[in-house]
């Protein structure tokens, strides 16, 4: 299903917000991995190596489908990735918000190493 043209126009702003929130996730999550001292340095790699190839995953499917037909799936992706706020999504038509309304948000999580989870 294609979005109007007013929501397309503002779809772009959406996305270029949804992808600046998604990159910093990234490196935030991607720091707090690298400086857990609880960890070793094999532990703390293979979180990076699995965060950022989940993430890129992530990323292509949420934001390289790049047109009008495309848009309320990526939108729903963004909000399920809890990256816009009910706020900035309220620019969007009613026909639009009532289509991602059902959108449950799941933010990110970092997934600790068994090396971890095991000294909890």
């Amino acid at each position: 299903m294609s979005i109007i043209e007013s929501d397309w126009k503002k779809f772009k702003e959406l996305r270029k917000l949804a992808l600046d929130r998604f990159c910093q996730g990234v490196l935030a999550d991607a720091k707090t991995i690298t400086e857990h001292g609880a960890l070793s340095a094999q532990a703390r790699y293979g979180m990076l190596y699995r965060l950022m190839r989940d993430r890129d995953k992530d990323i292509v499917r949420t934001f390289d489908p790049y047109s009008r037909s495309s848009a309320l799936m990526a939108l729903r992706m963004m909000v399920r990735h809890d990256l816009l706020t009910d706020a900035e999504l309220s620019v969007l038509s009613e026909a639009a918000r009532e289509e991602i309304a059902d959108v449950v948000r799941q933010p990110y999580e970092i997934e600790w190493a068994d090396e971890i989870v095991q000294q909890d």
